[in-house]
C-alpha cells in the first residue's frame, strides 16, 4: 500500500510539472512582441542645381612675360679725344635723367676750332659787303658813262658776288659744324636711364664710334603677350582693328604680391610659326599702382587682359562638366539629361558657354559616382543641401 502512494504521488508530481510547463509556454505564445511590418521607403540621391542664364559677359585672359625696357642704346663718342672727366654716376647700376653728363672729352681743339670759324666766318661778311659795294658802284658807272643798253653779269661782278655769298654760307656751316662738334665733346644721357655697363674711363682716348656706355629707360617698361589667335578675337578693338586696352600685371616679390595697371600698345604684327600665338605689347608704369614696389627688366610677370564684353554667355563652374563639352540636365520630372554644349571659354574654375542648355533648365552640379541618362534625382537648389544630404543615406528595408 505504502509502494502504491509512493508511485501516485511521483506521477502526479510529474504530471504538475508538464502542465505547468505547457501553460508556461502558452502565455510566453500569448505575450510574445509582434515586429511591426514597415514598407520600405524609395530614397534617390539629393543633387544641387543652379539655373542656367544667360546674359552679356566679359573676362579675363590670362597671359604671362617677361619685363623689358622700351628703349636700350649703345652710346658711342661723336668726336675724337681724350675722357678729362666723368659723372660720379658714370658706373653700371646709376640711374640717370635726360640731359645729365656723363663725360667730357677734351674739348680745346674744339674750342679753337670755333674760334676759328668765327673769324673765317667775320672776314667772309665783310668781303661779301665789298662785292656788294663794287657791284653797286659799277652799276653807276655803267650809267654816268651814258653807254646804253643793259650792263652785263660780268660788268655788274655778278660772279664775283656770287662767289661771296656762297664762302658766307660755307662759313656758317662751318662754324655750326664746329659748335655742333664742341658740344658733342661733352656726352649727355639721351632719355631717363639706367646705366647697363660702360666701356672707357678718365685718360681713354676716344675715335668716332668708340662705344662709351650701355643704357637703358627707366620708365614706361614693356611687356610681350602671347595670346593665341582665338583668344586675340576677345579683345577690344580700336578704329583701325588692332587690339586695345588696358593689361592688370602681377609680380610677387619676397612673398608679396603687386599689381600695376599696363595698356597696349601695339602688336608685333604677325603670328609666331611654332607656337602659333600673336604677340601683344604693353606699356608698363615701373612703380605699381600702390606706389610701393617697382619692376625691372628680365622679371618674370603674369597678366590679365579684359575681353570685350561678349553677349549671351553662361558662366558655369567647371565641376559640371562630364567631359569637355557635356552637361547634366535635371528636367521637369527630376530625371537626368545630358546635354552637349558650346564652349566659348574657360577662366580658372569658371566655362563660359553660348549654346545647349536653354536659359532656366536645371544644370546639375553635384558630381555623382554614375551619371545616367533617366536616372531620378532630387534637387534642390545650390546652396541647401545640408538640410536634405541625410537622405542620400537613408534606406529602410522591410523586416
Amino acid at each position: 500500500m505504502k509502494q502504491f502512494a509512493k508511485r501516485f504521488t511521483t506521477a502526479l508530481i510529474a504530471l504538475l510539472i508538464v502542465v505547468l510547463g505547457v501553460g508556461f509556454s502558452l502565455l510566453l505564445w500569448k505575450t510574445r512582441p509582434i515586429a511591426e511590418k514597415k514598407l520600405s521607403e524609395q530614397s534617390f540621391p539629393v543633387v544641387e542645381y543652379r539655373e542656367i542664364s544667360y546674359a552679356p559677359r566679359t573676362f579675363s585672359i590670362p597671359s604671362q612675360g617677361i619685363i623689358e625696357s622700351s628703349r636700350r642704346s649703345v652710346l658711342a663718342s661723336e668726336v675724337a679725344g681724350k675722357i678729362i672727366e666723368t659723372s660720379d654716376r658714370f658706373d653700371p647700376g646709376y640711374e640717370v635723367k635726360k640731359g645729365d653728363i656723363l663725360l667730357q672729352i677734351d674739348p680745346v681743339d674744339y674750342e679753337a676750332a670755333v674760334a676759328q670759324a668765327k673769324s673765317t666766318l667775320a672776314d667772309t661778311v665783310a668781303a661779301l659787303e665789298t662785292e656788294k659795294a663794287l657791284a653797286a658802284q659799277a652799276k653807276r658807272d655803267w650809267e654816268q658813262l651814258g653807254r646804253g643798253g643793259t650792263p652785263t653779269d660780268l660788268v655788274l661782278r655778278g660772279p664775283q658776288l656770287r662767289s661771296a655769298e656762297a664762302k658766307l654760307e660755307a662759313a656758317e656751316s662751318d662754324l655750326a659744324k664746329t659748335e655742333n662738334d664742341l658740344k658733342r665733346a661733352t656726352v649727355r644721357a639721351p632719355y631717363d636711364a639706367i646705366i647697363s655697363s660702360t666701356s672707357t674711363e678718365i685718360g681713354s682716348y676716344l675715335t668716332p664710334g668708340s662705344p662709351i656706355a650701355e643704357v637703358f629707360q627707366t620708365d614706361p617698361y614693356e611687356i610681350r603677350l602671347p595670346l593665341s589667335v582665338d583668344e586675340v578675337w576677345f579683345l577690344e578693338k580700336g578704329p583701325d582693328g588692332k587690339p586695345q586696352g588696358k593689361v592688370t600685371i602681377e609680380a610677387e616679390t619676397a612673398g608679396q604680391r603687386a599689381t600695376w595697371t599696363g595698356e597696349i600698345v601695339r602688336t608685333e604684327g604677325e603670328v609666331d610659326r611654332q607656337s602659333r600665338s600673336v604677340y601683344l605689347v604693353a606699356e608698363v608704369s615701373a612703380k605699381s599702382d600702390d606706389g610701393l614696389t617697382t619692376l625691372q627688366p628680365g622679371q618674370f610677370t603674369r597678366a590679365g587682359i579684359p575681353s570685350r564684353e561678349i553677349p549671351n554667355l553662361a558662366a558655369i563652374p567647371f565641376s559640371a562638366f562630364l567631359d569637355l563639352e557635356r552637361i547634366t540636365i535635371i528636367d521637369e520630372e527630376n530625371k537626368l539629361r545630358i546635354r552637349t554644349t558650346e564652349v566659348v571659354f574657360r577662366e580658372g574654375e569658371t566655362v563660359y558657354i553660348s549654346g545647349g542648355p536653354k536659359a532656366g533648365e536645371r544644370l546639375c552640379i553635384t558630381e555623382l559616382s554614375r551619371m545616367i541618362e533617366g536616372d531620378q534625382v532630387e534637387p534642390v537648389k545650390a546652396g541647401s543641401l545640408n538640410a536634405k544630404e541625410e537622405k542620400n543615406l537613408k534606406v529602410e528595408l522591410a523586416p
